[in-house]
């Protein structure tokens, strides 16, 4: 398995605070089967607005611990970028892509989508790359209307997924949302979003529960195909299920003739 998304650089953000909880998220990780992981950062313009150096610091010290301590894992740097005015700049200048890939994480206003919202996606696109929306069904946007994230994907938008969100984490709503997604094919990447502050214990039973309300193969294909091509930066197909639907039943009048029959 690949995690795709996690705050596990300590220090840089809201996530882990100290190198310990993030070995001890990462160990948790690679008993469950996690080999591989991609530490996406919060980067955003005045809040979390790390320099590439510092960053670099810390990715080598986690990276130097885990092989210290032989954790069979291997970590990757990447972002969860806050979608602005001009986010190209800041990709290009602090390296926030996914692994050194073109994939980049991205993330909006949770309270509904902004009016730039799709100006930014196609200013990503124009300079070649791969935008995935992080934690798409937490979104009120989509919420109220889940059909928005296939929207997304015809504008060229990979969708990402919380594991918690699987579960019930963030509630019946998001719940609710996210199993539409799943459903009809709108997810490519399930990530756990672990900030080190709680057990990795939802990652690994949203997998289970993918496996078990729809298969084997599509959770495969959020936790290690689709992750695996970021990794290799290789495309991803938008659409990989076909869902189709019943036509309604077609009702015919019967006609009785005057004799009855």
């Amino acid at each position: 398995m690949i995690d795709c998304h996690t705050h596990l650089i300590p220090g840089i953000d809201d996530g882990s605070t100290t190198l310990e909880d993030s070995i001890n998220a990462l160990r948790q990780m690679s008993a469950g089967g996690v080999k591989s992981v991609i530490c996406t950062s919060h980067f955003s313009r005045g809040q979390y607005q790390f320099k590439p150096e510092d960053y670099l610091a810390k990715f080598k010290e986690l990276e130097e611990e885990i092989k210290h301590q032989s954790i069979p894992i291997t970590i990757y740097p990447g972002a969860e970028v806050y979608l602005s005015y001009s986010v190209v700049d800041d990709i290009i200048k602090y390296n926030l892509t996914l692994a050194d890939s073109h994939y980049v994480l991205i993330e909006t206003d949770l309270n509904g989508f902004p009016p730039d919202l799709q100006k930014n996606i196609y200013s990503l696109l124009r300079h070649g790359y791969k935008p995935i929306i992080a934690h798409a069904e937490r979104y009120v946007s989509v919420m109220v209307k889940s059909h928005e994230a296939k929207e997304l994907m015809n504008r060229n938008v990979y969708i990402q997924v919380n594991a918690a969100s699987v579960i019930g984490g963030y509630g019946e709503k998001v719940k609710q949302t996210v199993w539409k997604l799943l459903n009809n094919g709108w997810a490519h990447f399930l990530g756990s979003d672990h900030h080190a502050k709680s057990d990795y214990t939802a990652y690994f039973k949203a997998k289970e529960k993918i496996i078990e309300h729809i298969d084997d193969k599509t959770a495969n294909l959020l936790t290690n195909t689709h992750p695996q091509a970021i990794l290799n930066n290789l495309k991803i197909d938008f659409d990989y299920v076909y869902v189709h639907k019943a036509s309604k039943p077609r009702y015919h009048k019967r006609i009785i003739n005057k004799l009855g029959f």
